[in-house]
């Protein structure tokens, strides 16, 4: 599945296909590479925006005024799905309401997560700073 495709509901759908995986046979070396050049996560470009401007006054006096914006475009990133054991059982929520969301499994995207940057992907607002300076 093509994780930047924006086709799927990240809270209902395992997007890694656990019969893709084979343990290699007790005592034997796999024959997978070291390294898979096509196995990656979603694309996550980060957009940043700085404008700024200075007015002379006089001599000697200036006023700079400055605006700078994170997350420009106001992107939603989701976590990266479980891919560490694909023998984890698949599982979705049987409590309650019955919704088919997703509750562990491998190939599960927990929407809910923090990263590994201590903030939630779902929920990186845009932001933004304005900083004002007068030097005399």
């Amino acid at each position: 599945m093509d994780l930047n495709c924006h086709c799927y509901d990240p809270n209902k759908t395992f997007v890694l296909n656990p019969a893709a995986w084979e343990d290699p046979l007790p005592g034997q070396f796999g024959a997978s590479p070291a390294y898979y050049s096509d196995y990656r996560s979603q694309r996550r470009p980060r957009e940043n925006m700085n404008l700024g401007r200075t007015w002379r006054i006089r001599e000697g006096m200036t006023v700079n005024l400055r605006v700078e914006f994170t997350n420009v475009f106001n992107r939603a990133f989701w976590g990266d799905p479980t891919a560490n054991n694909a023998k984890l059982q698949q599982v979705y929520f049987t409590s309650g309401a019955t919704n088919g969301n997703t509750s562990a499994g491998f190939g599960r995207v927990n929407t809910t997560a923090p990263s590994a940057f201590g903030s939630v992907f779902n929920l990186q607002p845009r932001q933004g700073v304005i900083v004002g300076r007068f030097t005399f």
